[in-house]
């Protein structure tokens, strides 16, 4: 069972890829500021990020 943190940073990093990682666009489909998705990727990247 997944927990809800590693369920958020996958979302996040789903958008972002399909977005080519643009930040801002990211954060219009999240609905939530940039700084807030830097934070998250931040604090829950213990996961390795493969960004293009």
């Amino acid at each position: 069972m997944q927990s809800l943190d590693e369920i958020r940073l996958k979302h996040i990093l789903q958008v972002l890829e399909k977005t080519g990682w643009d930040m801002k666009k990211a954060s219009e489909i999240l609905k939530v500021p940039e700084r807030v998705i830097k934070k998250q990727i931040r604090i829950l990247k213990p996961i390795t990020i493969k960004k293009p």
